[in-house]
């Protein structure tokens, strides 16, 4: 396993730019330290990284765990967003008891750029293959003094369309609606407005029936005209 980070560590330097160091790590509100190592950059390393390690697709997941520990340990930045690149190839071999694994992640180096890709994306994709465990990690989720893991519990069905379990999605947002937390009221917003591009008649039922947060009840009627009037 170290081989393979040090291999990646090697590649991502070669197309890292020191010169964006400084805005990245401004961008990020110096939460963390980068290499300069762009999203485009990024993608093409991971890629090759792929090609060049045809024995990843042998990894159990086990395999998978380790090295995304060993990446999420690493000190820069882009090595997180590394393991988050090739979480759909592990998700293929995750099993229906990875709950607490998703919850390590999300709940270590959290901030929303890691955190909204790991519950949006993965957790998501997650809970969709295994749906035994949705109800069980909704709850735990929502009831949780992590605000990460209460974001996760918002975001998790961003990409479910209308197949979006409504229920909880109000279940999740309910015990947050007077959080003065920033990455609750828009988490809460954020998801409103992803829903309301399939059912937008249960979105300002909701808005109507609830006092939502304004930065909330903004973003959730964002594209919604005369949203004022609601």
């Amino acid at each position: 396993m170290e081989n393979l980070i040090h291999s990646l560590r090697s590649k991502l330097y070669l197309v890292a730019i020191p010169e964006k160091i400084k805005g990245m790590e401004a961008y990020m509100k110096n939460h963390f330290s980068y290499l300069g190592v762009t999203s485009p950059a990024r993608k093409i390393v991971i890629k090759e990284f792929l090609l060049e390690n045809d024995h990843l697709k042998h990894f159990n997941c086990s395999d998978w765990k380790t090295l995304f520990i060993l990446l999420w340990e690493q000190d820069e930045r882009e090595f997180q967003y590394c393991a988050l690149d090739l979480f759909p190839q592990a998700l293929k071999k995750f099993t229906p008891e990875e709950f607490d694994f998703f919850t390590l992640l999300i709940s270590s180096k959290s901030w929303w750029d890691t955190v909204d890709m790991l519950a949006g994306s993965h957790l998501g994709a997650w809970l969709k293959k295994h749906p035994s465990k949705f109800e069980s990690t909704i709850t735990e989720y929502t009831a949780s003094e992590n605000m990460w893991i209460n974001r996760s519990a918002i975001i998790c069905q961003l990409k479910y369309g209308n197949n979006t379990k409504t229920d909880w999605l109000e279940y999740a947002i309910l015990p947050h609606l007077n959080s003065k937390e920033f990455f609750h009221q828009k988490a809460i917003g954020w998801a409103l407005r992803q829903y309301a591009k399939f059912n937008p008649n249960w979105v300002i039922d909701f808005v109507s029936k609830y006092p939502l947060k304004p930065l909330s009840r903004r973003e959730a009627l964002k594209h919604f005209p005369k949203n004022g009037d609601l």
